[in-house]
């Protein structure tokens, strides 16, 4: 069975080279644009990994994660391994990604984020 992934970027053209890329590599790829539609995903299906932006128009990469977190550990359910993307965010919200996760910058080099991946799968 392929491990899912859950995509989450604001930028249509992220999402389309990533699912691309990711799909290559043999990994399920849900794209999702914003919160709600992560959220929607997430309700959905299982997923063995999230990979975010951190900043986002409306509630940020780190909101959506730690909502999606909060609602498996109310569950019963383990924590999700996250890995979140970013050419800039703000200070404290980088601080607040690299507590939950791990935080690769942009332009992503493909190699480290497929290691990264392979890591935590």
């Amino acid at each position: 069975m392929k491990s899912r992934i859950l995509l989450i970027d604001d930028d249509p053209l992220i999402l389309k080279s990533f699912k691309l890329l990711l799909s290559h590599e043999g990994y399920e790829v849900i794209p999702t644009s914003s919160y709600e539609e992560a959220l929607r995903a997430f309700e959905e299906k299982q997923f063995e990994l999230i990979l975010s932006d951190i900043r986002m128009p409306g509630k940020n990469g780190v909101e959506t994660v730690s909502e999606i977190q909060s609602q498996l550990i109310s569950a019963g359910k383990g924590e999700l391994p996250i890995i979140f993307i970013t050419g800039y965010a703000e200070y404290g919200d980088q601080l607040k990604a690299e507590f939950i996760g791990e935080v690769l910058t942009k332009p992503v080099d493909t190699e480290k984020l497929l290691t990264t991946i392979r890591d935590y799968l």
